[in-house]
């Protein structure tokens, strides 16, 4: 084998690790899933929003199950989790039709999202405002109940 075709297969497999090395872009994110329930119920068609207390972070958010189990991602691009901090816990009720999760998550200066259909949700869990809910998302997998009584 020549140098030259040696120097090529070498820059080739170079290319090729760093290409693979290439991780999704955007914030570190830690997996986030949890279960909300108001006075002991699972609550289904639920949007949960991750609020940060740091302007410096983005929003999580996710939608209930019928069971009341829900996952979050972060941005526009809906990466898997949350970034690692602290966070206001807001609780909006939704329909099939209504606001698009993924586009409030990925910021935008909204403090809580439209308003949806009327539910059990105790108002003041609707905004970051007002919401007695604050959570800390840790490096690694968490498990956050949201227990509404």
């Amino acid at each position: 084998m020549t140098c030259s075709r040696r120097l090529s297969l070498v820059l080739s497999f170079g290319m090729i690790a760093m290409l693979v090395g290439c991780g999704e872009g955007g914030p570190a994110t830690s997996a986030v899933t949890g279960k909300v329930t108001i006075g002991g119920q699972p609550a289904a068609d639920v949007l949960v929003t991750f609020q940060p207390t740091d302007s410096s972070m983005e929003a999580a958010s996710g939608r209930t199950g019928a069971d009341g189990s829900y996952t979050l991602t972060t941005g526009a691009q809906g990466k898997p989790g949350a970034m690692a901090g602290s966070y206001k816990v807001v609780l909006q009720p939704q329909s099939s039709s209504a606001v698009d999760e993924a586009a409030y998550a990925g910021g935008g200066g909204q403090s809580a999202p439209p308003a949806g259909p009327e539910s059990n949700i105790p108002e003041d869990y609707r905004s970051a405002e007002t919401t007695p809910k604050q959570v800390d998302v840790t490096s690694g997998a968490n498990t956050i109940d949201i227990a509404v009584e």
